[in-house]
């Protein structure tokens, strides 16, 4: 599919505004710049809007730039062939709508997500040049009716040169987590000319709105909607020069993200603070104080899209503490995780967004969340064999890893109940042993064993299985040597814009590595913990975003208390996320709310009557 002929007007411009002038002005105005907000702003401009972006932060991107990018589309059509994949639109409906999710969610607004999705895939890749890689991926609750392993789509490798000097204002990427994955992560990390990721997404979506003329405005912070005669007709900001207002003739998209940054309304609204943050600065809810003070009806402010953490100590964004995502570690066999009292509390290899949620559940007596703060509790046979934090199998673990002889000891040092430790231990064990959970069914369902230990190919004779210190430096290695390679390769395909080829080379392969996966056993993610010593580390529950703010139409529109439209106010993302109502289908589920629904709103309002 070839690039769309791009403006004859002038590329817009991109900076802070202390350095440029902030339009006073314009068709449509767009509140924060990560995929949602960068999605409006592309198709409205596609309509022939001006827009203008605001964002509070010094950096563009916001969470969106430092995630992993991908977007979960149903029956999105790419390399079925490749994939030995299929996938119907009714599927996808009776999937998202099951499980008595009928009865509470829109169905006009899943409907139009549904026939939106695949058409917006296409859009950005014909605004941006970016291309889409499909690969197996199991949706995250894969054992109900209409599950698939085949949508998710992930972005390609983007060469970052036509950004030129604005590159450097892109989000750039935070540390990973992930040490085991069926996505041959250890590869990407020695490539290079390239940007992965949540970062080739954002800096794909920024160069092709300055393309087309679109005007970004970073270290802006929209502090109020201006509204008259019942419609919001632009936005108040302070910037580095004073406070302004910019006025918006066709319509103002909230694109801001969550409040989980904001100690006031997690503490009203979810129960308490975070006590770690996995997501950038910025994120303070502004948008729920401007949208109620225009009479917007509010929804899902007690749901967030969850997510366990480990801090390290000095890992940090933006001068900010921020906290490792914990995904696959905690699927692998041989580790178990416990609240104080020792006990385990749910399903360890369940999504982040399912395991987050019990995390943060309260006791509905005492109000205290027991689960909040966790320890993943493993052994001598895991430390031995799997990546973790950074630390090659068998290395030397950071000091937030304590270890001990004994599981008691260990209780002791990590504030655990000794014997309520041991007796979880005690019991689990001969059932992981069995390949078996009674308690909560670990292993049960294909995403749960996706990312456990299996070894596809040479099964015991793999490097994996009988040496996984050399198997892991050996992959360091391979990367350091091939990575520049593949890195110029993919940049030369991005800068010519042959994405298309980029995907054909890429699909097949990935498909052969990952496909296995999704028939790993249930002892791939079940195992003992029964060699010493033993480790621990500490889990904090927090959230990738909240999504709770104004309700939503299908077309992004902001509805007031009667179920009305305010005119000319849309919402996007996690701003006015709770399209699903918390329900996170699967990898790049919460992106593609944003960005579907930030091209609804963005099509809308530059179309709108006036």
């Amino acid at each position: 599919m070839k690039l769309q002929k791009r403006t004859a007007g002038p590329r817009g411009t991109v900076g802070s505004a202390a350095e440029f002038d902030v339009p006073t002005e314009v068709d449509v105005v767009v509140v924060g710049s990560g995929a949602s907000g960068m999605a409006a702003a592309l198709s409205a401009a596609a309509k022939g809007a001006s827009v203008l972006v605001l964002e509070s932060e010094h950096l563009v991107g916001g969470t969106s730039a430092i995630s992993g990018g991908a977007i979960w589309v149903p029956n999105h059509g790419y390399s079925y062939g490749a994939l030995g994949a299929s996938d119907s639109r009714e599927e996808a409906r009776i999937y998202l709508m099951g499980e008595g999710r009928d009865e509470t969610l829109d169905p006009e607004v899943i409907d139009a997500f549904l026939d939106s999705s695949p058409k917006v895939a296409r859009f950005v890749e014909d605004v941006t040049g970016l291309r889409w890689i499909p690969v197996a991926w199991p949706d995250y609750t894969s054992d109900i009716r209409g599950a698939s392993n085949f949508r998710s789509l992930f972005p390609a490798p983007f060469s970052p040169d036509g950004l030129g000097a604005d590159a450097a204002l892109v989000h750039p990427p935070k540390k990973s987590g992930m040490a085991r994955n069926p996505l041959p992560l250890w590869l990407m990390n020695g490539i290079q000319s390239v940007w992965l990721g949540g970062y080739a997404l954002i800096g794909a979506m920024l160069e092709g709105a300055l393309d087309v003329g679109v005007q970004v405005r970073t270290e802006t912070r929209v502090t109020r909607l201006l509204h008259s005669s019942g419609a919001v007709t632009g936005v108040e900001v302070d910037t580095p020069r004073g406070t302004t207002t910019v006025s918006a003739a066709r319509g103002v998209v909230l694109a801001s993200g969550g409040f989980e940054g904001s100690a006031d309304l997690t503490s009203k609204h979810l129960g308490g603070q975070f006590p770690v943050q996995v997501s950038v600065k910025g994120h303070h809810g502004d948008a729920v104080q401007m949208v109620t003070d225009v009479g917007a009806d509010l929804v899902g402010m007690d749901q967030a899209w969850w997510m366990p953490g480990i801090q390290v100590p000095g890992e940090e964004l933006d001068d900010t503490p921020i906290s490792r995502l914990v995904q696959g570690e905690r699927a692998l066999p041989h580790t178990i995780m416990v609240n104080r009292k020792g006990e385990r509390f749910g399903n360890e290899a369940a999504s982040y967004n399912d395991l987050g949620a019990v995390m943060r559940e309260a006791d509905p007596e005492t109000g205290e969340m027991l689960n909040e703060t966790a320890w993943m509790i493993f052994d001598e046979y895991y430390h031995q064999r799997y990546a973790f934090l950074s630390t090659p199998p068998g290395g030397e673990y950071p000091s937030i890893v304590e270890s001990a002889p004994t599981l008691e000891a260990l209780a002791d040092k990590c504030g655990i109940d000794p014997a309520g430790l041991a007796k979880t231990v005690r019991e689990y064990n001969p059932e992981a042993a069995k390949g078996r959970d009674p308690w909560f069914g670990r292993g049960t369902t294909t995403f749960e064993r996706f990312f456990g230990d299996h070894n596809p190919f040479l099964g015991r004779l793999s490097w994996n299985a009988w040496s996984p210190r050399l198997a892991e430096r050996s992959r360091l290695s391979l990367a350091k040597l091939i990575g520049p390679i593949a890195g110029f390769v993919m940049a030369f395909f991005s800068k010519s814009r042959r994405g298309d080829l980029m995907r054909r080379c890429l699909v097949r392969p990935l498909a052969m590595v990952m496909r296995p996966a999704l028939k790993n056993p249930a002892s791939g993610a079940l195992g003992p913990v029964d060699q010493p010593p033993y480790y621990a580390v500490k889990v904090e529950a927090s959230a990738i975003g909240t999504l709770g703010g104004p309700r939503t139409d299908a077309k992004g529109r902001v509805l007031d208390l009667e179920g009305d439209a305010i005119t000319g106010l849309y919402a996007a993302g996690n701003v006015g996320g709770a399209t699903t109502l918390g329900f996170y289908g699967g990898a790049g589920g919460t992106i593609v709310l944003g960005v579907v629904f930030g091209y609804l709103a963005g099509e809308d309002a530059a179309t709108r009557s006036i």
